[in-house]
């Protein structure tokens, strides 16, 4: 999150009227500014909400542990799968249970609920890992967006093409598109509620699988605190902090 959690406010720049490619200096001045994982706090704890839209709604809660780029850890916090970790070092996701004698490994890919995978809580770094192919302003009746057109630097990017639409006036996302090689378009993601101050917090998205009969996956940002996060729960060997973490939880 993680995806899918923080955005600077910056200063609006003058900007020509709504309509038509935007010079390729402010497109990538404002792909910067309203990259939502690139602004996260550099190590934090927050606690989701996860929620399939369909009859009956399943939500799920998770507690995500972050320090730095490299290392993230999705703890599970229902009763029925306490003790179960997700957890991501250098890009590779690693799944722990209890009474596992080994980690497995899992794909960026991987479905923690619905149509939620890891890449989509822990967020994608756009304005670094993707290139302007092209930035076109379109007018609306409530304001000016921009869609860019966005193409991974590298083969082992999440996606290989990112349709990423930006309000202009406020340098936040509304929506971002992910498109196969063929164009077709696999998932999306709507930012739909943020929350209020000088550092605005993504409060509420809703997840789309476009591949799967249009299953929408609700997620909450229920708490988020910018903390210092204790390096041992990042350790595939050893669970000692792991395990203080589930003794401190009622």
């Amino acid at each position: 999150m993680l995806a899918l959690l923080a955005l600077t406010s910056a200063r609006a720049a003058t900007v020509p009227a709504p309509g038509g490619p935007l010079a390729p200096g402010d497109a990538a001045e404002l792909l910067k500014q309203s990259d939502v994982a690139s602004h996260s706090p550099e190590s934090f704890r927050a606690r989701l909400r996860i929620t399939p839209l369909h009859d009956p709604p399943e939500p799920m809660e998770v507690e995500v542990w972050r320090s730095g780029e490299s290392k993230s850890l999705v703890r599970f916090l229902g009763p029925k799968e306490r003790g179960k970790y997700l957890l991501r070092l250098d890009g590779i996701g690693w799944f722990l249970a209890p009474g596992a004698k080994k980690p497995v490994k899992v794909g960026a890919a991987h479905r923690l609920r619905g149509s939620a995978s890891l890449d989509d809580l822990l967020g994608i770094r756009y304005g670094r890992d993707y290139v302007i192919e092209s930035a076109m302003e379109t007018g609306g009746t409530d304001g000016s967006l921009v869609v860019f057109d966005l193409a991974a630097k590298a083969p082992h990017a999440p996606y290989p093409k990112v349709r990423y639409v930006v309000r202009r006036a406020t340098h936040r996302p509304v929506r971002a598109e992910y498109l196969l090689r063929s164009g077709k378009v696999s998932s999306m993601v709507e930012f739909l509620e943020w929350e209020a101050g000088s550092r605005p917090v993504v409060h509420r998205l809703v997840l789309s699988d476009r591949l799967r009969s249009g299953l929408r996956t609700e997620v909450l940002l229920l708490e988020m605190e910018e903390r210092k996060v204790p390096e041992g729960l990042f350790d595939l060997r050893d669970a000692t902090e792991r395990r203080k973490l589930e003794a401190s939880q009622p």
